[in-house]
């Protein structure tokens, strides 16, 4: 048996179209899940921004909205991402390489949801169609996949089928937590079903232990409640809480309106300056140490950020 989430280190459990994406030379590729079974704690945001701050420092990133929403999409297309995507690849048996979208920066591309994706997940739920080896849809997608380094996935907040595939698929989560009052709530849920899926991936498959590759605190402000919670997820999670807050600022807000990572909207925000602290606490991986390599010191200007 697996035993319990360890929060002492970084392991935890064992024909062309218009828009078509640019081809990488990426081999290995590391693939992410970014979730919490609680919603708005940023995650699409945070999809987006990890995805450009790692494409900023020369990495193939395929950036995959699993999300019927589409709002990771959206927040690189905001007059509307192109119908086909992430749904056409499970019921019509497309690769990734084929729906994937080229965005405004030569190392991201973009997969699309896909008009039919709540259909994709409703047919995950039932023993028909995709109900057959539904945990290993998403897995054969990604064991085909060529020219990327890294592979983001964004999730629904919704614990549906089509997300215990993807965790299935995927090596290693990120948590985004925004700290209040209910911040823990969604990651205990959130726990049971990594624990499961993690037992079940080492029994009857090669993948490996699911591996949560770090805890990312979201929406931060200075404000005393929101510095307790903190404090509690950093007791409760340990090292894997990346140093680095990403504050609360309206520039995410202005930044996602105009279609643009708030990494390249306002560089040198302290929001910016977060996500790329996250990207190289990410790249850092399970070194030890590596949890420090992403301190930036969040004097003046987190406060103005925070503030605006």
């Amino acid at each position: 048996m697996v035993g319990p989430i360890r929060r002492d280190g970084p392991a935890v459990w064992g024909g062309q179209r218009p828009w078509a994406a640019r081809r990488g030379r990426g081999v290995l590729v590391r693939s992410v899940a970014i979730t919490n079974a609680k919603g708005g704690v940023g995650k699409s945001t945070t999809a987006i921004n990890l995805g450009a701050a790692l494409e900023e420092v020369g990495r193939r990133v395929l950036l995959i909205d699993a999300d019927p929403s589409g709002n990771a999409a959206l927040g690189l297309f905001p007059r509307g991402a192109p119908g086909v995507g992430l749904a056409d690849a499970l019921l019509d048996g497309l690769r990734l390489e084929e729906v994937a979208v080229a965005t405004a920066y030569p190392g991201l591309d973009v997969v699309p949801p896909g008009d039919r994706l709540s259909l994709c997940s409703e047919q995950m739920g039932s023993a028909q169609g995709l109900g057959q080896g539904r945990e290993f849809r998403i897995r054969r997608l990604l064991k085909g996949l060529t020219g990327y380094d890294a592979v983001v996935v964004d999730t629904s907040p919704v614990i549906t089928p089509l997300n215990v595939a993807i965790l299935y698929a995927v090596a290693e989560i990120l948590i985004p937590i925004d700290p209040c009052v209910a911040a823990l709530a969604g990651v205990r849920a959130l726990e049971d079903l990594i624990r499961s899926v993690s037992e079940f991936r080492l029994e009857f498959t090669d993948a490996g232990p699911l591996t949560i590759a770090g805890v990312l605190i979201t929406r931060a402000d200075r404000t005393l409640v929101s510095r307790q919670i903190e404090s509690e997820v950093r007791s409760y999670f340990g090292d894997l809480v990346y140093e680095r807050v990403i504050p609360a600022s309206v520039r995410f807000r202005e930044a996602y309106a105009r279609g643009t990572p708030l990494i390249h909207y306002d560089s040198a925000c302290a929001g910016a300056e977060g996500y790329r602290a996250a990207a190289r606490a990410y790249l850092a991986g399970g070194r030890p140490g590596a949890r420090g390599e992403a301190t930036v010191d969040d004097g003046p200007e987190f406060a103005g950020d925070a503030a605006a």
